[in-house]
């Protein structure tokens, strides 16, 4: 079967052609073919070891978190490889329909359970064999765990007691689940193959130019068979019409799908991009800022791709566009880039983000003038290990905790002055990536960055979501022919799981924290996303003093500082609140420095000009409907939030079970037709929606807008 490896690429942005990327510390769903597992459900994590020496991973404990699911995964399997065991998914708590998603994982030893049961079939053979499973207590359990819009996954259990016997780390290596190929001995491999060179020779060469002895590489002579296997049965001109097949029925089907191509070389498949209908609406409503990922790779087609991604409302991320290139050539992308904004009519994003890649760069230069320009830092930080670790050794921890810290200084003065001090303290002055990241810094530290709207995609934790979006629709098995409509598979769910979530979110309680009038203003209007955006900057502000320093400005510095600050300029006549800050124009939201300002001048409203349409609760994707579809998602997600609410107490539940027997009954009563709604179903997840019902305010005292205040100001005047 034809496989296709969707895998990120390791060239190095300095330019250097023998410097590359580690492939363990940026490679995502790197794996060889299939091993044929003894045991079901292993996890195959890529590994954060190279060459067949282990890299020591401290022992997990209770309280530390992780980026993501995957994270602490990668985690807990180089804890376990280090320490003979493998590792594998057990149980998990929580599901699309569920306000959080999955919100609980067990990851267990690969011998926790009982012994699984012998097919009948399979008894003579295996009679001999010990069962794999043993019943081992070895666990680590991780929570999702929610705050001011950052998902985190913490240890809430670790357990490293087993049962049975470990095997010695050096010999973890030859478990099928810790084999694997990385990208860059792939395309090594795939140029000796071409040479002439048999396996033998192949495993030889790459040995002596690790310079490991023999059995010491990531993968054996087996696990190279299937891979040259799987490569040389690949046929990329059939496979390449096969997909423009793919695109014209698709497009038969829906006249509204959307695609771009490119022949070369007698009608073969040179560049290809596509879009669906509710993708192109997406972007026409959020289409301001654009993450364009680029990092992934169809190896076994030696062909890059890339996808378009954006964020809503909700802080879901949507899917635009997707393209599969030629090469990585700047020419490959400037086209990539021109297809983009045709199948998006031709609107240019404000802001668009991407891997440091210097081709791509120049790329946007070029074809997207007008759009600012910036590195995703998830990317850059997935770079720092193959950059760093070696020369800093022990230190390296530390160094990655001061870059961040760094990065999301307020301004450019600071930035410069504490960057050039942690070059100092680490000694990389002759650092030639150190060099590099500084020489573009205005493509990736906030301070340069705050004067355009990023609408929070400059934090790593929409990066980490955007990794994981196609996760569990393309991998190793997909066919490059299958990929449009394996993609559109992948984007329809996490339209629904959008939609659903996004129902539950109109459906949960909002939590005022200051009492302020303004923050009950914005809970009315805001999503849940923006509006926890929006709290944390209004809790943080009780903690600034404000001094006025002429008319309108006023000076907002930190309680516990004597120096410094920020200038809020605050004009009445008008509603205009400024701040030097920027913080508004970055993220869309008023930052905590206004927000003191405004709660001192007795602000009861917020002015609607910074309550952004894109932040607020109508701004939906979703048409709105009433077929079957749209009644059957509602019921669901508000039995969903009864269900929680009314299992906490006894109490709860015989109230919530006697109302809703009464209910029933009459439900039953009433008519089983309706004629006066349609149940014509949408033809995709952007049809239908579920109307937003807007939160509960309390209001306290009287409304009063800037406008107004000084209106009571010059009539005082006037009565004085």
């Amino acid at each position: 079967m034809m496989k296709a490896h969707w895998s990120h690429k390791q060239q190095c942005p300095c330019g250097d052609d023998q410097c590359y990327l580690d492939a363990e510390s940026y490679e995502e769903d790197e794996l060889v073919e299939p091993m044929h597992l003894t045991e079901p459900n292993l996890s195959l994590g890529t590994p954060q070891t190279s060459l067949g020496v282990n890299k020591i991973v401290a022992s997990p404990y209770v309280g530390q978190s992780f980026q993501s699911d995957d994270e602490a995964l990668e985690y807990y399997t180089n804890f376990a490889r280090n320490n003979g065991f493998l590792v594998r998914r057990e149980r998990s708590k929580g599901n699309p329909e569920h306000p959080l998603g999955v919100y609980k994982r067990e990851l267990v030893c690969h011998r926790a359970g009982p012994p699984l049961p012998i097919k009948s079939g399979e008894a003579k053979r295996q009679r001999k064999k010990k069962p794999s499973r043993c019943k081992c207590d070895a666990q680590m359990v991780i929570k999702k765990n929610i705050s001011a819009g950052i998902t985190r996954w913490v240890v809430v259990n670790f357990s490293n007691v087993h049962n049975h016997e470990l095997l010695d780390s050096n010999d973890a290596q030859y478990f099928p689940g810790y084999r694997y190929i990385s990208a860059v001995d792939r395309e090594r491999i795939l140029a000796l193959a071409k040479g002439g060179c048999n396996v033998n020779l192949i495993m030889r060469a790459l040995e002596m130019e690790k310079g490991v002895r023999p059995g010491e590489l990531t993968f054996t002579e087996k696990d190279l068979k299937n891979f040259l296997q799987a490569s040389m049965s690949i046929n990329p001109e059939s496979e390449g019409s096969e997909l423009l097949k793919a695109c014209k029925a698709m497009k038969e089907k829906n006249p509204d799908f959307r695609y771009e191509f490119t022949l070369y070389e007698s009608n073969k498949l040179e560049h290809l991009a596509w879009s669906y209908a509710g993708s192109v609406r997406a972007y026409k409503l959020f289409g301001d800022v654009v993450f364009f990922d680029t990092t992934y790779r169809l190896h076994s087609y030696d062909r890059p791709a890339g996808v378009w991604f954006g964020v809503d409302n909700h802080g879901h991320t949507i899917f635009f566009c997707c393209v599969v290139l030629l090469d990585e050539k700047p020419d490959s992308y400037k086209w990539a880039l021109q297809a983009f904004l045709r199948l998006m009519d031709k609107k240019f994003p404000q802001t668009i983000l991407t891997d440091f890649h210097m081709g791509l760069k120049d790329a946007i230069s070029v074809e997207l003038p007008s759009t600012k320009h910036a590195f995703s830092i998830w990317h850059l930080m997935s770079k720092l290990p193959s950059w760093f670790s070696a020369s800093l050794g022990p230190q390296y921890e530390k160094f990655k905790s001061e870059f961040y810290r760094i990065h999301d200084l307020d301004t450019e003065e600071e930035f410069e002055h504490q960057w050039n001090q942690m070059v100092v303290e680490f000694g990389l002055g002759s650092d030639k990536h150190a060099a590099l990241l500084f020489s573009h810094r205005s493509y990736w530290a906030v301070p340069y960055l705050r004067n355009w709207f990023f609408g929070g995609l400059l934090t790593t934790g929409h990066s980490m979501s955007i990794r994981s979006f196609f996760r569990g629709f393309l991998n190793s098995q997909t066919r490059l022919k299958d990929i449009v409509e394996q993609v559109g598979v992948a984007v329809d769910f996490q339209n629904q799981a959008g939609e659903e979530a996004t129902t539950q979110q109109s459906r949960q309680n909002i939590k005022i924290r200051t009492c302020l009038p303004i923050e009950e203003h914005a809970s009315t209007i805001l999503t849940h996303y923006a509006f926890e955006m929006f709290q944390k900057e209004i809790m943080l502000s009780t903690q600034f003093a404000v001094f006025e320093t002429s008319r309108e400005n006023y000076l907002v510095r930190h309680h516990l500082k004597s120096d410094g600050g920020h200038i809020v300029s605050c004009i009445a006549s008008n509603e205009d609140i400024c701040c030097t800050c920027r913080g508004f124009e970055c993220t869309g939201i008023l930052c905590k420095h206004t927000l003191r300002v405004l709660s001192l001048k007795n602000c009861f409203l917020i002015p609607e000009k910074y309550l952004l349409h894109r932040w607020r609760r109508e701004s939906s994707l979703f048409p709105k409907s009433s077929g079957y579809k749209y009644r059957s998602q509602a019921l669901r997600s508000l039995a969903s939030i009864i269900i929680q609410e009314s299992s906490i107490t006894k109490d709860r539940f015989d109230y919530v079970q006697w109302h809703l027997s009464r209910l029933l009954n009459h439900v039953r009563d009433m008519p089983a037709t309706d004629e006066a709604a349609s149940d014509l179903e949408p033809s995709s997840s952007f049809d239908a929606t579920v109307d937003v019902v807007p939160a509960r305010s309390v209001t306290r005292g009287r409304p009063r807008k800037i406008r107004g205040i000084v209106k009571v100001i010059k009539e005082t005047q006037a009565s004085s």
